[in-house]
């Protein structure tokens, strides 16, 4: 993903998100948020997104399902995946979610920063 395209932050951690959007925004990138996958999914509906950036466990829907609604409708939308809680999920639903990346908080901003890079 180039400098320029449009990220989507479905994140209820308020702290987090807020620094993912002033780091990407820093870099150029045009940054839209979400504090859940309803809202996440609500904001796809009405603004060009490029790749979106969403924490496993939410509330009202978490991230597995968000990623699951956006790859029905595009399965090559790219989805990298964020959380504290991965024990909480098998890694066969993860992968059947056909998450682009999975990584685990706390997550370092240059590993995050490369891997929107890579997509």
């Amino acid at each position: 993903m180039k400098s320029g395209s449009h990220i989507l932050i479905v994140e209820d951690n308020v702290s987090f998100r807020e620094l993912i959007r002033e780091v990407f925004g820093y870099l150029g990138y045009r940054v839209s948020e979400a504090s859940n996958g309803l809202e996440g999914l609500a904001l796809m509906e009405s603004t060009p997104i490029n790749l979106a950036i969403v924490d496993l466990e939410m509330p009202q829907m978490n991230g597995l399902e968000f990623t699951k609604r956006v790859k029905e409708k595009n399965p090559q939308f790219p989805v990298i995946m964020v959380t504290a809680y991965a024990a909480s999920h098998s890694p066969a639903e993860i992968a059947n979610a056909h998450v682009d990346a999975f990584l685990q908080k706390p997550v370092g901003v240059d590993t995050l920063i490369n891997m929107v890079e890579q997509l």
